[in-house]
């Protein structure tokens, strides 16, 4: 099926007469661009994307623009934003002719498409394809230099399989515990997840309404809701950083999101530790941060279950076999380095298991093993193990 997807027309920029704003003149831009230069372009089967040239005044004369695509663009760009995009490969993208035209009278020009192909792109791939203004004729008329490129991002849209929790199923990874887990002591962390809300609970003053997403109780924990009557559909983020052994020797932190959130629709959550900041993200963007106090080590190696301390990572749940997460979860990650906004944008739906630093990855794509285990895809051995019958949905879309 194919899409048109189009740029939000930018409203006209006037030159203001106060000496403290910035006399950019009459210039040409990529619509979009002055904000940011990147545009995002999903690709799901045959798709296309319009660009369009605004004029920062009305043209007196009809204008004609040149587009081009600019490959040698993509080093800088990676370099400057901490991204690792490829370009998208030969035959995967075709640009229909190379110009625009800003019609007398308007500020805003024809479209330029740029058409895409998902068979011929990679699931968890980055792709950018930098498109400049090469020229502009018959006007006069300046490109702005800072918005001459839109750095288009290409991403797959993928169809993938997910487990459904429905409140009375979970997995623990055992494997992380032990002397020799990789995970007891970590300077730097990063906690990934991508869930779906079902339901909340409508208590929210009693431990049930606890929605427990995945971690440690007491050391490390996603979850929405505290039972302290705070809403059963916010997100709070706890970590206890300092001695790996016991709670009393450990600093606790709390990050709660600054929304409330709805059923019915993904999210990707982030936890980032650098040894001196926790940062939680949501869908790649920086929700909150706080500061430590002293820094040290976080241990997602050893919970609390309401009355001892197990070496046991959960997924679903918490405090034993309670606080179940009514809803669908995706993408789970547990990283030894601590993330960059870039990568975690650029990773919502799928990362290479080999990548540097990533420790333990579940998909949730309902393929078990034979054991009942749901497949660490790093080859770590770090399987989750189900506790109840799995529950699989089909045909989730990513990126959401």
């Amino acid at each position: 099926m194919k899409k048109y997807l189009y740029l939000l027309l930018v409203s006209l920029f006037v030159i203001a007469g106060c000496k403290s704003e910035p006399d950019f003149g009459d210039n040409v831009y990529v619509t979009g661009t002055l904000t940011s230069q990147t545009v995002k372009f999903l690709v799901e089967g045959q798709t296309s994307l319009g660009l369009t040239v605004t004029s920062s005044t009305k043209v007196e004369q009809d204008v004609k623009v040149t587009l081009q695509a600019n490959p040698t663009l993509l080093d800088q760009f990676n370099a400057t934003t901490g991204r690792n995009c490829q370009l998208p490969p030969e035959g995967s993208y075709s640009i229909k002719g190379d110009e625009v035209f800003i019609k007398e009278g308007k500020v805003q020009s024809t479209q330029l498409e740029v058409f895409a192909d998902a068979d011929k792109l990679k699931e968890g791939i980055s792709y950018c394809l930098p498109i400049s203004i090469h020229s502009v004729d018959g006007s006069g008329l300046k490109v702005l230099e800072t918005s001459r490129t839109a750095y288009v991002l290409l991403t797959k849209i993928i169809k993938i399989k997910v487990a459904y929790l429905a409140r009375n199923y979970s997995m623990d990874v055992p494997t992380f515990g032990g002397d020799d887990s990789p995970v007891k002591a970590l300077n730097a962390m990063t906690l990934e997840m991508k869930v779906m809300p079902v339901s909340f609970p409508t208590n929210a003053t009693s431990g049930s309404s606890i929605s427990s997403l995945c971690g440690c109780e007491e050391n490390v924990l996603f979850r929405f809701g505290d039972g302290a009557g705070n809403p059963t559909n916010r997100l709070q983020f706890m970590a206890a950083i300092g001695s790996a052994t016991h709670p009393d020797k450990k600093d606790h932190y709390n990050a709660w999101a600054p929304i409330d959130f709805e059923p019915g629709r993904w999210y990707h959550f982030a936890a980032v530790y650098n040894g001196q900041y926790l940062r939680v993200y949501l869908d790649g963007k920086q929700i909150q941060s706080v500061e430590t106090k002293n820094g040290g080590t976080i241990n997602l190696g050893m919970a609390y279950d309401g009355h001892k301390w197990t070496d046991t990572f959960s997924i679903g749940r918490s405090v034993g076999h309670q606080r179940f997460f009514d809803g669908c979860v995706s993408e789970c990650r547990v990283w030894n380095v601590a993330r960059t906004q870039a990568e975690l944008e650029d990773g919502v739906c799928y990362v290479a298991p080999t990548t540097p630093g990533l420790i333990a990855y579940w998909r949730f794509n309902g393929q078990l093993q034979e054991d009942g285990t749901v497949l660490d895809e790093t080859g770590h051995g770090y399987n989750a193990h189900p506790s109840g019958t799995p529950q699989w949905k089909d045909n989730q879309k990513c990126p959401f």
